[in-house]
């Protein structure tokens, strides 16, 4: 009995230190992926924002984004954003990266953020939604709220 009680109290002290272990990698992994991302987003958003044209949004733009709509309902979409004037200043951006392990998909790295910018109307948010292939982020999502878009 103490022979079995000793073997189960090892193999819960290796379980203990594999656990700690994999959680200060996924907390490291998890810090480099947020600041690589929100750099993303800090790098892309003023460059799209300073013409919103799809042609821009298209360069950094995933392929599940590009196939997401129509050319002709993303260039109808593309020309309401034509109220919010010109583009006059990034402000900031907070938000997170995330990761994600599925039987479907495997490893899935996302994030999501929230850009503060101002245009000639007023100021605007723009949440963006990133996803990591391989080595490059791509825009997933690009949500445009203002007031001055309300009819």
């Amino acid at each position: 009995m103490k022979k079995t009680l000793m073997i189960f109290g090892s193999i819960f002290i290796v379980l203990i230190v594999l656990l700690a272990i994999g959680i200060a990698v996924v907390a490291t992994k998890g810090s480099a992926l947020d600041k690589e991302s929100k750099a993303y987003v800090d790098e892309t958003v003023p460059v799209i924002c300073s013409d919103l044209r799809m042609e821009t949004l298209s360069k950094y733009a995933s392929q599940e984004l590009l196939n997401s709509a129509l050319p002709a309902e993303f260039e109808k979409l593309f020309n309401g954003f034509k109220k919010l004037g010109e583009f006059k200043k990034y402000k900031e951006s907070s938000g997170q990266a995330m990761m994600s392990y599925t039987a479907q998909h495997g490893k899935t790295i996302t994030a999501e953020y929230l850009a503060q910018v101002e245009f000639d109307t007023g100021p605007a948010q723009i949440r963006v939604f990133a996803v990591k292939k391989g080595d490059q982020w791509k825009i997933q999502g690009f949500l445009i709220n203002s007031p001055a878009l309300i009819p």
